[in-house]
């Protein structure tokens, strides 16, 4: 079921936030506890579900947080670009200037 046509609060307790990830309430404590989950909102002792589905997400490796990794070959790129610009495109220091 999607959020769309979910009539379900959107602020969940501890229960219903394990129970909506299938998990046990002291699994979904550990999560919380060692950052898997994301907290409660502040103030309250609930959970926002788009959070809890942010995160999952994210741990999952479905949202685009990767996109911002750089593989070793467009760093290689960067670093040698800068170089050229810089005047050093061989990998060699500039001549100092006296």
């Amino acid at each position: 079921m999607t959020a769309a046509n979910d009539n379900s609060p959107r602020l969940v307790g501890r229960r219903e936030a394990a129970a909506y990830l299938g998990i046990g309430e002291s699994t979904f404590s550990l999560w919380v506890a060692t950052h898997k989950m994301p907290p409660a909102v502040p103030g309250t002792r609930k959970w926002d579900r788009r959070a809890i589905d942010a995160k999952l997400d994210e741990i999952s490796g479905l949202t685009a947080a990767n996109d911002n990794v750089e593989d070793e070959f467009d760093k290689w790129e960067r670093e040698r670009d800068a170089r050229k610009a810089q005047g050093t495109g061989d990998g060699k220091k500039a001549p100092r200037k006296r």
